[in-house]
């Protein structure tokens, strides 16, 4: 259902980003991908062009906002417009106070800001006057099930983490209803335990039983599958943490279009 149009991805390295990729080029999207990695990006977009799809991969520290202009001006000159952008780009950080020194503990809560809070306005606001011209497009903010009640993470880790989901959470309201009459939809999926690089370093036993990455990727394809006159603004609950796989694959089939 993508055929001629070009979706940016950021944090698409590895993980979640990286199955997204490789499910949007199956759609036919040609698709930019963004990551600070730039050894695994490539390999990402070799997995994508080995599928038969076309990838160009760009080494982007998207919470830099000159290196965000500059990413969305390559992208521009290459495919010469943008349809989607997926906002995905996170860091698990560890900025508890009673570990640590002062540099350790600011530096990772300030990564964590960095990569999601600031990376999704920045790309947001690069890729806007793009979905403009399209006549539209869509925003997808991977968000996370920790924004909703009675999920509210609670110990010492992933401070950062969930302050920078709390506001991606609140950008995807805002975003949603100041562009909607530029056919601009925004929504943020809010998902729990999946099986990444990143939840294996901290709990590997939970991955083993987790949503895997082209389950959200399937979850971005049935939200973007409304079409312009589909809901905006929305934040989708499903796959919280202990759900069974296979309940939360319903859940995301339950995102599609009805019939």
């Amino acid at each position: 259902m993508l055929n001629g149009k070009v979706a940016v991805v950021t944090g698409a390295a590895t993980g979640i980003g990286r199955g997204i990729c490789l499910a949007l080029a199956r759609q036919g999207a040609k698709v930019a991908a963004l990551d600070i990695d730039s050894a695994n990006n490539a390999e990402t977009a070799g997995l994508v062009q080995g599928a038969g799809g076309d990838c160009l991969p760009v080494t982007c520290d998207v919470g830099d906002r000159q290196q965000v202009r500059l990413a969305m001006a390559l992208v521009l000159r290459e495919f010469g417009r943008v349809d989607l952008l997926v906002n995905n780009a996170a860091f698990w950080d560890n900025s508890s106070l009673r570990e640590g020194t002062y540099d350790s503990q600011t530096a990772q809560f300030e990564q964590a800001i960095s990569s999601c809070t600031l990376g999704s306005f920045n790309c947001s606001s690069a890729v806007v006057p793009a979905l403009r011209a399209a006549g539209g497009g869509n925003i997808v903010n991977l968000i996370t099930e920790h924004v909703k009640e009675g999920h509210y993470l609670t110990g010492r880790r992933g401070l950062g983490y969930d302050c920078a989901k709390f506001a991606q959470w609140r950008l995807t309201a805002v975003l949603a209803a100041e562009l909607k009459t530029d056919n601009i939809r925004v929504n943020g999926l809010c998902f729990g335990a999946t099986d990444t690089p990143m939840l294996r370093g901290e709990a590997p036993d939970l991955a083993d039983r987790a949503m895997k990455p082209e389950d959200l990727a399937q979850a971005v394809l049935n939200v973007i599958a409304h079409g312009p006159g589909g809901p905006t603004g929305e934040t989708y609950l499903f796959g919280t943490s202990g759900t069974p796989r296979e309940e939360s694959v319903r859940a995301i089939a339950a995102l599609a279009p009805a019939g």
